[in-house]
C-alpha cells in the first residue's frame, strides 16, 4: 500500500506541476527555462512525495550501536489454494495489458523510423546524418523531421527548401530534443493511465519548435514567417520525432516569432513557482505528520490534555525494580511500581516524569504531547545524580499507531560503562555463519505464528559483557504470536561471545540483532504427485493421515525428524527409505511425544511414523 500511495502522489504532483506551468510560465519567452522546468517536473515528482516535515521525520537514536545484518529463520507452510478472481489480480491484469499495448505502440514507432533509415539515402555529415526520403508508389513522402542525430528530409524539401529546413532541424539535433520526447514516452509506457503526460510531451514539442525557430529565422523574421505559411500542408507526424511542420503549432510558432522578449524581472515567476511547489510539498508532508498520531480527532495534538502512561522499570541487568517512585514534576500526582516493576498513571500532556529509587540515579522522561497513550521501558542506572530519556533511548509507534513506545536503556552494567562504538566489535564464536547455524538449529517457529501465517522481523538489543555474556536482552520491536518469546528463549541459550575490545581491552558493548522469521511457501501438489509423497518423504499426504488415523496433519519439515517404521522394521537411513506404492499401504499411524518414546525409547523422541503394508506387498 505504501508503494501505491507513493505512485499516486507522484502522479498528482505531475498534474500540479503542469498546472503551474500552464498558468504562470507557458507564455514566457525564456524557452530554455521552460524546457528545464518541464523536464525537472517530470523527475521531481518522484522526489517530492519523499519530503518529510521536520517533526514528521522519525527520531534518530543519539547513539550508534554495533549491529548485525538480519538473520532469517524460516519455516515451511502449506499454502492453501486461493481464487485468481480478485480485484488485485484484475487491476494487475488491466495495468499489464495497458503497458503491453504501449510497448507495442512504441515498438511500431521505432520500427517505422528504422524503416526510413533503411530505405532512404544516408549522407554522413559527422555530427549528424542526413537521410533523403523518396516517394513510394505515388504516395507523398513524409514531411521532414529529425530524431537523435538523424535528419530525415523529403526529396522535395531537399530540392526546394534544404537550407532553411536543415538549419531548423540541426537545432533539434544539437540540443538533443529527441531525448526529451523519449523520456515522456518512456514514462507514458509505465504510467499510461495518466493523460497529463501527453500534455508534457506536447508542451516540450512546442518549446522545441520555438527554440529551433529562434535560430532558423536569423535576422529575417518576416521571411521565415512567410516560409512557414507557404509550407503549410497536412503532412503526417511521427510521435518520436521533431517534426519540421505541425499544423497545430503553426499559429503559435508565428506568434512566438513576433513576441517581444520578456524582461528579466519576469524570471521572478520561476522563483515564485519554486516557492509555491516547496510550500505545497511541505504542506502535504505536514498533513501526513498530522495523521501519524491516532487521537480520536486525527489531530497532531492530544486534545484530551492527558496521557495514559504505562511501562516497566528495571535495573541495569533487566531485573524488575518494585517500589520505584514515579512522580509528575511540578504536581502531586504519582505512583509506584508493582512487584513486577510495572506502573500506570495518567499525566498531563507535555509534562515530565521523575523515576527515583534508592541506590539509583533519578531518571527523567518528558511525555510526547501528540499521543494519548505512551509506554516506556526504563532501565535505571546505579549511582547518584540524574539521567534523562535521551541517553540511549529508542522510539517507535506501535503497529496499530495508537501507542507511542520508548525504551530508555541503562548506560552502565555492573557499574561499568556500556560502549556503543569500539575498535573490535563483539562476535559470535565462529562468526556470522556460525550464528546462522545456531539460530537455525535452535529456533522453533511458534505454532500460533505458523497457523496465523505471521512473519516479520524481531529487533533485539542486548549487552555483550566484557566476559562475553549476553545480558539485558530487550525487544525493540516485536511481532507477537509467540515469536518474541521464542527469540528471547534462543538468546538465553546463546553461548558466550567474543567480547568487544578497545585498545585490546575487553569492554561491555551494546549490540543490535534483527532476526527475520519467514514462512517458506510449499507449492501445491497435484493428486498424483501427492500420492507419491509416501515414497518420496516417508509420510502420507496430510489428507490421508487425517482419514486413516484422525490425527492432525504432520508437516513435511517435521516428518523428516520422525522415526520411520515399515512393517515393524526401523528405517535407520532416511536417504535409503523404500519407494512405496500407495496401493500397497494398509495403514499409517502417527505417534508423537510420550507414546512414541514409550514404544521406541529415545529414538522416538521426535515422534514415529508406522507404515503397515498389505500382506504379500512388502
Amino acid at each position: 500500500m505504501e508503494t501505491l500511495s507513493y505512485l499516486a502522489q507522484a502522479n498528482l504532483y505531475w498534474i500540479a506541476l503542469y498546472a503551474c506551468y500552464a498558468l504562470f510560465l507557458r507564455r514566457q519567452t525564456f524557452l530554455h527555462w521552460n524546457r528545464a522546468y518541464l523536464l525537472g517536473s517530470l523527475l521531481a515528482a518522484f522526489a517530492l512525495p519523499l519530503v518529510q516535515y521536520p517533526e514528521a521525520a522519525p527520531p534518530v537514536p543519539v547513539v550508534y550501536e554495533m549491529s548485525a545484518a538480519a538473520l532469517t529463520v524460516g519455516a515451511a507452510v502449506v499454502v492453501p489454494s486461493s481464487s485468481l478472481l480478485t480485484w488485485e489480480n484484475l487491476l494487475c491484469l488491466v495495468y499489464s495489458v495497458g503497458v503491453l499495448l504501449m510497448l507495442v505502440r512504441l515498438a511500431r514507432q521505432f520500427g517505422s523510423l528504422f524503416s526510413f533509415i533503411k530505405k532512404g539515402e544516408s549522407i554522413d555529415m559527422g555530427n549528424h546524418i542526413i537521410v533523403l526520403l523518396d516517394e513510394e508508389g505515388g504516395a507523398t513522402a513524409p514531411a521532414s523531421f529529425s530524431f537523435l542525430r538523424w535528419i530525415f528530409i523529403s526529396r522535395s524539401d531537399y530540392e526546394q527548401n534544404f537550407d532553411t529546413i536543415l538549419c531548423h532541424e540541426l537545432v533539434h539535433v544539437r540540443q538533443r530534443h529527441s531525448l526529451d520526447i523519449l523520456l515522456t514516452e518512456g514514462l507514458w509506457v509505465v504510467f499510461w493511465f495518466n493523460p497529463v503526460l501527453i500534455l508534457y510531451k506536447n508542451a516540450l514539442q512546442q518549446i522545441h519548435e520555438y527554440l529551433a525557430d529562434q535560430q532558423a529565422k536569423a535576422d529575417n523574421r518576416d521571411g521565415y514567417a512567410d516560409f512557414l505559411l507557404s509550407y503549410a500542408t497536412n503532412a503526417p507526424s511521427t510521435v518520436l520525432t521533431n517534426q519540421f511542420f505541425n499544423p497545430k503549432l503553426l499559429k503559435n510558432r508565428i506568434a512566438m516569432l513576433y513576441k517581444n522578449k520578456n524582461s528579466n524581472w519576469s524570471l521572478g515567476k520561476y522563483a515564485a513557482v519554486a516557492l509555491l511547489i516547496s510550500f505545497t510539498s511541505l504542506l502535504v508532508a505536514s498533513c501526513e505528520r498530522d495523521s501519524l498520531p491516532t487521537a480520536k480527532n486525527s489531530s497532531s495534538k492530544n486534545m484530551s490534555g492527558m496521557v495514559e502512561v504505562s511501562g516497566v522499570v528495571t535495573d541495569a541487568n533487566g531485573k524488575a525494580i518494585p517500589g520505584a517512585d514515579i512522580m509528575v514534576m511540578g504536581a502531586t500526582r504519582g505512583t509506584t511500581t508493582s512487584s513486577e516493576g510495572r506502573f500506570r498513571l495518567d499525566a498531563p500532556a507535555g509534562s515530565e516524569l521523575k523515576f527515583s529509587y534508592e541506590g539509583f540515579k533519578n531518571h527523567l522522561l518528558k511525555l510526547n504531547p501528540k499521543y494519548e497513550k505512551v509506554a516506556y521501558r526504563v532501565a535505571m542506572t546505579p549511582g547518584e545524580g540524574q539521567t534523562s530519556q535521551t541517553n540511549g533511548a529508542f522510539f517507535m509507534t506501535s503497529p496499530d499507531g495508537k501507542t507511542f513506545r520508548a525504551i530508555s536503556q541503562a548506560s552502565t552494567y555492573n557499574g561499568e560503562t556500556i560502549f556503543t562504538v569500539v575498535e573490535e566489535q563483539p562476535q559470535f564464536p565462529g562468526g556470522i555463519d556460525a550464528m546462522h547455524k545456531f539460530l537455525g538449529d535452535n529456533v522453533k517457529y511458534p505454532e500460533a505464528a505458523r497457523r496465523a501465517k505471521v512473519q516479520g522481523r524481531v529487533f533485539l538489543n542486548f549487552v555483550v559483557t566484557k566476559e562475553g555474556e549476553i545480558k539485558n536482552v530487550t525487544i525493540l520491536k516485536g511481532i507477537g504470536f509467540g515469536i518474541d518469546e521464542e527469540a528471547l528463549r534462543v538468546m538465553d541459550k546463546m553461548p558466550r561471545w567474543i567480547p568487544g575490545k578497545q585498545d585490546g581491552k575487553p569492554l561491555n558493548v551494546r549490540y543490535n540483532l534483527p532476526i527475520a522469521f519467514e514462512l517458506g511457501k510449499k507449492p501445491e501438489l497435484k493428486k498424483s504427485e501427492a500420492d507419491k509423497r509416501v515414497g518420496m518423504q516417508g509420510v502420507a499426504p496430510d489428507s490421508e493421515i487425517e482419514r486413516v488415523t484422525g490425527a492432525q496433519p504432520t508437516r513435511l519439515e517435521d516428518s523428516e525428524q520422525m522415526l520411520l517404521v515399515v512393517d515393524g522394521k526401523i528405517v535407520s537411513d532416511r536417504s535409503e527409505k523404500p519407494e512405496l506404492d500407495p496401493a500397497a499401504v494398509e495403514s499409517i499411524n502417527i505417534m508423537k511425544d510420550a507414546a512414541a518414546i514409550k514404544k521406541y525409547g529415545d529414538k522416538g523422541k521426535n515422534g514415529a511414523i508406522e507404515i503397515i503394508l498389505k500382506k504379500g506387498k512388502s
